[in-house]
């Protein structure tokens, strides 16, 4: 945990241009809408998925290891420091973590009730699940899913790999969700959260840079 002060304390110590960039990124963040990839193996993959999480505006992404170490390669590095980043060893316990913050989930897949991207609701927050290159989807995952969805296409291979369907869906739902306005976007406590975890992220011993500022502005007010 940081300060719950860190981004008044640190902010002083980034450039005018950084600051007003880190702002505008976190005022345009979403909780609303999560992201969820189990057991992707290519790095490639991996990366695209949280490049476009992160160009989306998609804060948080939860990450399912069932037979394999999660790895960030090193294309990812820099994307993954402005994420939030959770990771989960079981399906239960990824499922009951987001059921309990009261997300439904919604498993990008063809099955018998699936219904088109364009026809999703998003009447509550949205956990968008997508599976390993080849297996796909786990069964073991069928008991927590509340909806299906596919991506509509009309070429003669109706497929697309991971990441792409991951970036088409994750595009089109926040684009959908922001008309719900103030419900998708973070709050002032939020914000002023995340922009703290990213100021301490981003600044080299930032422990010591804090004490230093928050004594000077300690001496300020005397």
């Amino acid at each position: 945990m940081y300060p719950h002060d860190a981004w008044e304390v640190l902010s002083p110590r980034l450039s005018r241009e950084r600051k007003q960039k880190m702002e505008k990124v976190a005022s345009q963040r979403t909780n609303y809408l999560r992201l969820i990839i189990q057991d992707v193996h290519n790095q490639h993959n991996i990366s695209a998925c949280l490049r476009s999480a992160e160009a989306f505006g998609i804060q948080n992404v939860h990450v399912v290891s069932l037979d394999h170490t999660f790895k960030v390669s090193g294309a990812a590095r820099g994307v993954k420091n402005w994420l939030s980043i959770h990771q989960h060893d079981s399906i239960e316990e990824c499922a009951s973590t987001l059921h309990h913050l009261g997300f439904d989930i919604a498993a990008g897949m063809p099955a018998q009730n699936s219904v088109s991207l364009e026809d999703m609701k998003l009447e509550k927050p949205l956990a968008v699940l997508f599976g390993n290159e080849h297996a796909g989807v786990s069964p073991q995952w069928e008991q927590h899913i509340d909806c299906y969805f596919t991506i509509p296409m009309s070429g003669v291979v109706e497929s697309l790999n991971i990441s792409v369907s991951a970036a088409i869906t994750m595009q089109h739902m926040s684009q959908k969700a922001k008309t719900r306005g103030e419900a998708f976007f973070l709050n002032a406590d939020e914000q002023n959260a995340l922009l703290g975890h990213w100021v301490c992220k981003h600044i080299p011993r930032w422990e010591l840079e804090y004490k230093h500022y928050k004594s000077k502005l300690a001496s300020n007010v005397r």
